[in-house]
Formats: C-alpha cells, sequence, structure tokens
C-alpha cells in the first residue's frame, strides 16, 4: 500500500485485535485504521490512525487492503476512495472497536461515498447522511461506472444511509440513499456481482435504492444506437427503506436479479413525479418475493410493485402489500413491452385505488393468479383497472377478492384481453364474461388463511410451472384452492 499524502507515512498493519471482524474474503492485504476524532499522528495504526477522509481517499488501495473506520466516531465530508481489488481479494472498509457505527457526514457533498470505475470492493458497517443546507441533487452512497466494460463484485452491506436532502430528480444522476449507475455510450459497461444486503435507508429524497443504466434499449436515457447491456449477479435482499420521497427500490436493466425480504414502508411522500414501492425495468427474469410494502402516499403512482416498460420474465411472489394509497401493483409499459410477467401468492390488504393498474400501452403476456386482496372497512378498489382500450393479453386466474364491513371493489375492463377464471369475489360485483367465478364466504382467519369448509377450497384451476408453493410454504401440486392459501393437502 503506498500513501500519496506529502509528509504521511501510512504504516502497513495486519488487523489488530481491536478490530471487527473484517467483511468476508478480505485478509490478504494491510489494514488502515481511521479515527476522524484523534488527535495523534496519522500513521494508519490503532495507536495512530488516520484522522480525515482526505487522508483516506489519496491512498492507493490494492487487492486485500482494509480501511477501517473506528466505532463512535465522525468524519465529515466525502469518502471517495482509489483503487480496485481482485477477485478473492476484494478492498473492504469495515468497522472496529466498540460502540456505534461510524459515521460519514457529508454535508451536503454531491456523494457522502463514492466510486467510480472500480470493481472488488465491499463496503460494511457505515452510518452515512448527507445534509446540506438546502435540496439539491445528491448521494448517500453512490457506485457508478462509465466505458468501462464489466465491473465485479460490488458488495454494500450493513450501512444505515439516512437524512439525505435530495431533490426530485429522476435520472442516472438523481438523489438517492443509495445508487448504482452506468452512463456513456462508448464501451458498453455493466456490473456483475452486485449485492446490497442489510442495509437501510430512511429519510432521503429521491429514491431509496436505485439501479440504472444509460445501456437499456428503451426508456429513460434511450438515444439511437444503444444497447441492452443488463447486469448480472444482482441480489437486493433484506434492505429497510422508510420515509422516503419517491421511489423505494428500483431494480433497472438487470438480468436474473433477486430482490427478497426487503421491507419498504412510506414512499411517494413528497415527489411530484411518479413512484413505486418495489419495481423493475428494462429488465429480465427478475424474481421479487418475500418482500413487505407499506405506506405509499398519493395516487402517482403509489402502488407497491410494478412491472414497468421492457420488464420480461418478471415475477412477483409471496409479497405482502398493504396500505398503499395507490394500490397492489401496476403493468406500466408505454412504447415497449411486458411480456411473460408473473404474479402469484401475494397478499394484498387495504390497499386502495386499484388492485391492478395499466398504463397506456399493451401487454403482450401475463399471468395473475392466487393472490389475496382483502378490501377493508372503509375502503373502495378497483380491482382491476384499464384506463384504455389498448389490448392487454392478461390471465387474471384463482385470485381471492374479498370486501370487509364498508369496503367496495369494483372492475374496469376495457380491452376485452383480461380473461378471468375461477376466481371468489366475496360481496364483489362478478365483471362480464368471467368463468368459474365463486362467490361463496372464503371464511378467512385473522392471518388471512382459508379455514374448513371455505368456498375456495379445490376451487382452482391447476396452473403449470405454478412455483409448488403458496404464500406459506405450503406445497401446490394438486388442484388448488383460491388465494394465497392451499388449505388442501397435496398428497
Amino acid at each position: 500500500m503506498k500513501s500519496v499524502l506529502a509528509g504521511l507515512v501510512v504504516v502497513a498493519l495486519t488487523a489488530s485485535p481491536a478490530a471487527a471482524d473484517p467483511v468476508s474474503g478480505a485478509g490478504h492485504g494491510h489494514a488502515v485504521h481511521v479515527d476522524c476524532g484523534s488527535a495523534k499522528t496519522p500513521k494508519g495504526s490503532v495507536g495512530h490512525p488516520l484522522n480525515s477522509l482526505d487522508q483516506v481517499n489519496a491512498l492507493d488501495l490494492g487487492p486485500g487492503d482494509r480501511v477501517l473506520f473506528k466505532r463512535g466516531s465522525t468524519c465529515t465530508g466525502a469518502l471517495a476512495p482509489k483503487g480496485s481489488g481482485a477477485e478473492d481479494r476484494p478492498i473492504t472498509i469495515d468497522a472496529y472497536g466498540r460502540g456505534a457505527k461510524p459515521r460519514i457526514q457529508g454535508g451536503g457533498a454531491d456523494d457522502a461515498v463514492k466510486l467510480h470505475n472500480q470493481q472488488y470492493w465491499e463496503i460494511a458497517n457505515l452510518d452515512i447522511a448527507n445534509t446540506g443546507a438546502a435540496p439539491g441533487k445528491r448521494r448517500g452512497v453512490r457506485v457508478s461506472g462509465r466505458d468501462a466494460g464489466t465491473l465485479r463484485h460490488i458488495v454494500l452491506r450493513g450501512l444505515d444511509v439516512h437524512d439525505v436532502n435530495g431533490d426530485d430528480s429522476k435520472d442516472e444522476y438523481g438523489s438517492a440513499g443509495i445508487t448504482m449507475w452506468v452512463e456513456g455510450n462508448t464501451v458498453p459497461t455493466l456490473f456483475d456481482d452486485v449485492r446490497i444486503i442489510g442495509n437501510t435507508v430512511t429519510s432521503v429524497d429521491r429514491s431509496g435504492i436505485f439501479l440504472f443504466s444509460t445501456w437499456n434499449n428503451s426508456g429513460w436515457g434511450r438515444e439511437p444506437g444503444r444497447r441492452h447491456i443488463p447486469w448480472t449477479g444482482v441480489k437486493v435482499n433484506g434492505n429497510t427503506v422508510t420515509d422516503v420521497g419517491g421511489d423505494g427500490i428500483v431494480l433497472g436493466s438487470v438480468t436474473g436479479a433477486l430482490a427478497e425480504r426487503n421491507r419498504v414502508h412510506g414512499f411517494q411522500r413528497r415527489s411530484k413525479g411518479y413512484s413505486a414501492g418495489l419495481w423493475t425495468h428494462n429488465s429480465d427474469d427478475v424474481v421479487i418475493q418475500f418482500n413487505e410494502v407499506s405506506g405509499g402516499e398519493t395516487t402517482r403512482d403509489g402502488m407497491s410493485f410494478d412491472v414497468d416498460e421492457n420488464g420480461f420474465g418478471t415475477v412477483f411472489q409471496y409479497n405482502h402489500s398493504h396500505d398503499n394509497q395507490g394500490g397492489f401493483m401496476l403493468f406500466c409499459n408505454a412504447g415497449g413491452k411486458i411480456k411473460d410477467a408473473v404474479v402469484r401468492y401475494n397478499l394484498s390488504v387495504n390497499d386502495h385505488f386499484r388492485g391492478i393498474e395499466n398504463c397506456s400501452g399493451g401487454v403482450e403476456s401475463a399471468a395473475v393468479y392466487n393472490n389475496t386482496f382483502v378490501i377493508g372497512d372503509g375502503v373502495t378498489q378497483t380491482v382491476i383497472n384499464e384506463n384504455n382500450a389498448n389490448r392487454r393479453e392478461v390471465s387474471f386466474t384463482n385470485n381471492l377478492v374479498v370486501t370487509q364491513g364498508t369496503g367496495k371493489a369494483y372492475f374496469n375492463l376495457r380491452s376485452g384481453g383480461y380473461k378471468l377464471e375461477n376466481n371468489l369475489l366475496f360481496n364483489v360485483p362478478v365483471p362480464p364474461g368471467a368463468t368459474g367465478t365463486v362467490t361463496g364466504d372464503p371464511l378467512l382467519t385473522g392471518e388471512y388463511k382459508l379455514s374448513p369448509g371455505s368456498a375456495a377450497l379445490k376451487a382452482g384451476k391447476e396452473i403449470d410451472d405454478n412455483g409448488g408453493r403458496d404464500h406459506f410454504g405450503n406445497p401446490v401440486t394438486c388442484t388448488p384452492d383460491i388465494g394465497m392459501h392451499q388449505l388442501t393437502p397435496c398428497d
């Protein structure tokens, strides 16, 4: 490890007993300790830590190196370290000692933490804020690439990002708590092996966690001659996103990505644009499962989930949506395509305005089956809302829709493409053209499970490649019950 700080000698050290366990994969290089509250001569040791972000940013970091910030300390300014790691030898940033996570206070910088055209990095266990004197375009954490080819292995784990007073811009340079983007149009560029795991993001504008690339084949950033270069190996798991001005979690320009066990609550709170809780666009074969989304404000868009333009093979399953002003699910296509989308075994409770909303364009193919919609006292929902007659080829099968108290539900079908089969509609008008409809009491429990004697039992239609299990993990390998719960045993 080389220092480029004039007059500063950084001592190369192995990790001391006081250091926390580093992120997995590290340990082959040297460790530098940082305590921005220290007044001792900065050498990088535990006894003489570096004491400013400028000193850290001036280091030439290499494979296996570790930068360890003292717990309970605060560093002000932007953390923009140099260098890249190597396969099985990432550069890591982590915490050492005891107490609260070390804080990076951006103080209104463009980015409190930034990596650009770098790879093989793992950043963990920091408290990150970035509050300026006035709202402006800024981020908590930014990882970006431009005309760099494939950038591999980025891990963001256990970060607490908060109080980022960004502006309302929604583009590749937009404001967010955690954002990764690819820009440029000369060298096709993508990220491979991205893990955004176990972070908290709260009180940020505009977006919570936002992934985006200009190398997509439509939508934002579209220019003549651009190709779709999706990111690979992306996992966004176990994050908690609350009090967000606009979108909660957005996965753009990815293929085979997984977003699971995230919690989004309180989104679209301050934006004048359109935002959803957890969604994907310009992407293939994304699986979004076991997430809970609630508290979407306004009807621009304000729903939990969205299969957005040029989403192919997207699967939303085993999620819980509740108490959103905008509703449950959006199929949003304007000038592109949506194809082979699957929405199954989800629970929607007291989502207002609409269950399934559609943007202006058509849908080539989508299947919505075995979901449970509970529309409670005082809630009104259009279960399916087609705002024009553009053709949408969507099957709506084995879904359970129930109103409670003064709750009301309707269907607004206009294109003729929605095919409704074997749904249970309790205290809900049956729309024209629906077949196999069941209208008896589903006998739901407090967990929205079916009870013995329910009208939903064995009343569903068998569906190929149905995922094999219900919302609660029960096997579905026989004639299905209607809704998200399979009470009937499948031997």
